[in-house]
């Protein structure tokens, strides 16, 4: 599998990992007929062991076996809990890592991708957006990794949270905080426009989500799961995707494309919508739509949930000793609920994320489940403008 711009231009997973954002617009997306079937019904494989051979089969043209042995252990060591919720519903626990958050593997993953391709062309600064979960898992993933630096933009009026201490580089780490007198958006447009330049000695690399390295880890993450539940079950299998993500249906859409035998997608609206603000989720969805036109309606289940619905399904799955969702995972779950009443009880297992510690929903003050700081000092404050940010990193 290799990665595809809007103007056509093609490359590599570490090529494209190196950028994260296309030189022109958009974002890079997912080209090749890969098959990741091998790896999903190996019978005595591990879920590092699916995780690896999903790796080396997406990505035959750029990483050898024994890297993607590496990466696996490093980003896919061990399964993640699951909980058996009843009628069918598994709930997948995938917030264990240090930031509480799915981001670890994908950040984590796109670390040993990143450190991979420094070793042949120079250090690289990972540039993201810090907020939320998002600042906490770059942070863990790049620790210890002499080639990398990281950089996080806060938005103005959002704490510098999540991260811990002894990652910053005034502490001796490898993390700069920097905030920015613009919004979310502004934000991201200054990430994009540092994306492929030379700053301070390092080539930026955007790390945010839509970066391909962690785009793909969501694929790989959903083949080793499914792996891994699969055993001893038979029937249908269905994956729930977090309420207003779109960049998590566009994942299980291209995990599907690729070989994943999963029969649809159950999705829930939220305040959020269904894709969410975020223009990657949509834009990713969009091009899959463009490029298998009806699938996307063939797959998809669409629920309705409100919040009262959602915390109320939210508390019964921890009377019945499972683990307390976030906001988000609460939704799915009540969607998942929903398509069982809706005609799919009996038959059917839905697999259901808890991707985020609730702890992060408790606003952009939260300093995290793992010892963050709640509210760090910002090394710099700027303008959204490229040679300010080129100016306080060189």
């Amino acid at each position: 599998m290799r990665f595809i711009d809007e103007g056509g231009g093609i490359r590599g997973l570490l090529d494209a990992a190196s950028l994260g954002y296309p030189a022109a617009a958009g974002f890079f997306s997912p080209l090749g007929d890969s098959d990741i079937r091998p790896a999903v019904y190996a019978p005595d494989s591990s879920y590092a062991d699916a995780a690896s051979s999903s790796i080396a089969a997406l990505f035959a043209e750029d990483v050898d076996p024994f890297m993607a042995e590496r990466l696996a252990r490093r980003a896919f060591a061990s399964a993640p809990p699951s909980f058996e919720a009843g009628n069918g519903i598994v709930v997948v626990d995938r917030s264990r890592g240090p930031s509480g958050s799915a981001a670890d593997s994908e950040a984590s993953f796109m670390a040993g991708i990143l450190s991979s391709a420094a070793k042949r062309s120079g250090p690289i600064m990972l540039l993201a957006d810090g907020s939320g979960f998002e600042g906490a898992a770059l942070s863990e993933a790049v620790a210890g990794t002499r080639e990398l630096s990281l950089t996080l933009l806060y938005p103005e009026g959002c704490p510098a949270s999540g991260v811990r201490g002894q990652r910053l580089a005034r502490e001796g780490g490898a993390v700069r905080l920097i905030s920015v007198r613009g919004d979310k958006r502004a934000v991201e447009e200054l990430i994009r426009q540092a994306a492929g330049r030379r700053i301070g000695g390092s080539c930026v690399a955007a790390a945010g989500p839509a970066n391909p390295a962690r785009f793909a880890a969501r694929i790989v993450s959903l083949a080793a799961s499914f792996a891994e539940l699969r055993k001893g079950n038979a029937g249908d299998f269905f994956v729930g995707v977090r309420a207003g993500e779109g960049i998590g249906l566009a994942a299980c859409l291209w995990a599907w494309r690729l070989g994943l035998p999963i029969s649809g997608i159950i999705l829930s609206v939220s305040e959020k919508g269904i894709l969410g603000p975020e223009p990657w989720g949509k834009g990713l969805v969009g091009r899959f739509d463009a490029e298998r036109p009806g699938v996307i309606r063939s797959l998809a289940l669409i629920q309705g949930a409100d919040r009262a619905s959602a915390l109320a399904s939210r508390e019964a799955l921890v009377l019945k000793g499972g683990p307390r969702l976030d906001g988000s995972s609460a939704y799915a779950l009540v969607a998942a609920e929903r398509a069982l009443e809706a005609g799919l009880a009996g038959h059917a297992r839905i697999i259901v994320p808890l991707d985020a510690d609730p702890a992060w929903d408790e606003g952009h003050g939260a300093a995290g489940p793992r010892g963050g700081l709640r509210d760090a000092r910002a090394d710099a404050e700027i303008e959204p403008s490229l040679p300010e940010l080129e100016g306080v990193l060189s």
